[in-house]
């Protein structure tokens, strides 16, 4: 293993990207310890074809469909609309809007890049404080792979044999606890500042944008309710959403042209294909892990340092916020989890409340230096400096750290959801 890790490492260090620094260290393992390269290529094959992968584009496309078809604009006048009036108006509204739109999107940097920008600019234009706009559009991003649909939970699905409709449904109960936490801050800072509030909106103006906004609104009913119902698994939820957005576009709103999606099926193509040669790469790399029993050895090691199922829990978050903070989620996911099944299996640790406190885990990481991808992002549309966007997260974190240790302690938060749907056995 030491001449896996020093390569990884060392290409790292070189500058190569993620992906390939996981498939070419396990190429110079094999050749190293004579084993055919034709193992290679077989496990690259076997990673690919994995049936909830499918679910990656499908979920990918819907929310790019979303944004093009000038979707995020309504859902974002349905959110002013609700909750501009609270202390701390546009900060509400941005948290509320992402809540929304986590229900389609399923990433964090989906939600930036498409509600991001417009939230930033409405802040701005009310006198809010960048640092203040900036943090809460970070923190709250972090509610697309927590509330289902989520890319993260069918990657760690995937990784952990565990079934994506009990990891979705599981995200909802966090989720909105992320967002409650969300909100309690914002009221806090708003109040400490001053910040502006919205006129509260008339019955009529909020029927209107409700209205406006339905199409929208009826994504993630359609897709958990299916899931829920047994209507369809994730996978084909990610067809039909895919599906759904596009009548949106073409039919309902008459907002997406040809042309349009044309470009975010190129769009589409170009992002999957970045995800299935991480992927790849990493289940190569992990394959070797456990050819060296290294998921034994991990296990051996934490054992030795936990004795209840809350330590080695504790354990496991620190480790996973170290991680995130030098890593993207993805490898993470697929490398990680291996690992760190046996000791689940071995404290009685559920596998589906695990996964959502991974998920959480490594939203947080995306928040934090020195690789925090969200932080990296924001810096690019608000026009702060790195570093400065990385102190404007900072505070936001405290809640997100809240809610993780509420569903790490107690978790009936993330469990009786799945166990009331899924009837699972204890």
């Amino acid at each position: 293993m030491t001449v896996l890790f020093a390569a990884f490492f060392g290409l790292l260090l070189l500058g190569v990207p993620i992906f390939a620094a996981t498939g070419v260290a396990a190429l110079i393992y094999l050749w190293i310890y004579g084993l055919p390269v034709l193992v290679a290529a077989q496990q690259l094959f076997d990673a690919a074809d994995k049936f909830p992968l499918l679910a990656v584009p499908f979920f990918i496309l819907a929310g790019n469909l979303m944004n093009t078809a000038g979707i995020t604009d309504r859902l974002y006048r349905f959110a002013h609309d609700v909750c501009g009036h609270l202390t701390g108006g546009l900060g509400h509204v941005n948290i509320f809007g992402s809540l929304i739109f986590s229900g389609m999107s399923g990433t964090a940097l989906a939600d930036i890049a498409g509600l991001g920008t417009i939230e930033l600019k409405a802040m701005r234009d009310q006198g809010y404080d960048t640092r203040f706009a900036v943090g809460v559009t970070a923190a709250s991003a972090a509610l697309g792979p927590i509330i289902p649909p989520s890319l993260p939970m069918i990657i760690y699905g995937m990784a952990a044999a565990t079934s994506v409709g009990q990891l979705f449904v599981a995200g909802i109960v966090p989720g909105l606890l992320v967002a409650a936490a969300l909100h309690i801050m914002v009221w806090i800072v708003a109040r400490h500042k001053g910040y502006p509030t919205s006129p509260r909106a008339g019955l009529a103006q909020l029927l209107v944008s409700f209205w406006r906004s339905l199409p929208v609104l009826m994504t993630p009913v359609i897709i958990i309710g299916g899931i829920m119902f047994g209507i369809f698994t994730p996978t084909e939820a990610a067809v039909v959403a895919s599906i759904y957005a596009a009548f949106i576009g073409f039919v309902a709103l008459r907002t997406l042209t040809v042309r349009a999606f044309v470009m975010e099926l190129r769009n589409t193509f170009e992002t999957t294909a970045v995800v299935m040669l991480m992927t790849a790469g990493a289940l190569l790399f992990g394959w070797i892990l456990v050819r060296e029993n290294a998921a034994a050895e991990f296990t051996t090691f934490m054992v030795a340092l936990a004795s209840e199922p809350w330590e080695a829990m504790l354990i496991l978050n620190v480790v996973l916020l170290i991680c995130g903070m030098i890593m993207d989620p993805l490898p993470i996911l697929l490398l990680a989890t291996p690992l760190m099944l046996p000791m689940l299996d071995q404290f009685g640790i559920d596998r589906v409340q695990f996964g959502v406190v991974m998920v959480l885990n490594l939203m947080i990481g995306m928040m934090t230096p020195p690789i925090g991808v969200s932080a990296f992002v924001l810096a690019r549309i608000s026009g702060l400096s790195l570093v400065d966007t990385f102190i404007a997260c900072a505070p936001w974190i405290i809640p997100l750290l809240v809610v993780l240790v509420l569903i790490s302690v107690f978790p009936a938060l993330t469990l009786w959801l799945p166990d009331l749907m899924f009837d699972r056995t204890p």
